[in-house]
């Protein structure tokens, strides 16, 4: 089963692992939608299915990594820190996801009509560099980075609200494609969302206190 600290590592060792792995997958699913690639998609399917086991034994190691007699706080924050991380790590392979399969559902129409592709190429490129700048803090522990992400995700805010302008503006593609571009940008706003919530989350393991807006 191996010692108390090596638990820790190795919880450790695979939140980085499916951070990074995680923000590969999203940069993939923007390929496959914007290349109507659907092998693509499919590949990023099998990806965020192969992940899942990883996120399980997340959740295993957690309390065997709990196993002291007397913990210290941050062993304590590293531990209830890594059960957030995995459900937001999850919750961003569900998204790349959703992405994938909408690909697949159209195929071969594209998801994106001209109008909005390089709106939403520009929203894809952003919650990409969110995702790799968490997935660099869990690995640096830089606390500064870690806050300054958000800055990252009002950016990507700016973006999803400028998508639904040219939704609203006499859009004449027909209300499925606008259903479909109106959840990609929630995918992506999604997505953002929790990957700046992991590095929140790493803010908070290096100085033990969430208050201030750090979370």
């Amino acid at each position: 089963m191996g010692s108390h600290l090596e638990q820790l590592d190795r919880l450790s060792g695979l939140l980085a692992t499916v951070s990074r792995d995680a923000a590969g997958t999203i940069g993939r699913a923007s390929v496959a939608l914007l290349d109507l690639d659907p092998d693509r998609a499919r590949a990023v399917l099998a990806e965020v299915a192969e992940r899942a086991a990883t996120h399980r034994r997340i959740d295993e190691l957690v309390p065997l990594a709990l196993v002291r007699q007397q913990p210290v706080a941050s062993d304590l924050r590293l531990v209830l820190s890594a059960l957030r991380m995995n459900t937001e790590l999850h919750r961003m392979d569900a998204l790349a996801a959703h992405i994938a399969k909408l690909v697949l559902a159209r195929h071969p129409a594209p998801v994106v009509p001209p109008p909005v592709r390089p709106l939403i190429g520009a929203m894809a490129e952003t919650t990409a560099r969110i995702a790799d700048k968490a997935a660099l803090v869990l690995v640096t522990r830089d606390r500064l980075d870690a806050i300054q992400l958000g800055l990252d995700d009002d950016e990507l805010d700016v973006q999803y609200e400028r998508l639904f302008t040219v939704l609203t503006d006499a859009w004449p593609y027909g209300v499925q494609a606008a259903i479909d571009v109106a959840m990609l940008g929630r995918y992506y706003e999604r997505f953002a969302d929790h990957a700046v919530n992991v590095a929140r989350r790493v803010a908070y393991l290096v100085g033990g206190d969430m208050a201030r807006g750090v979370l």
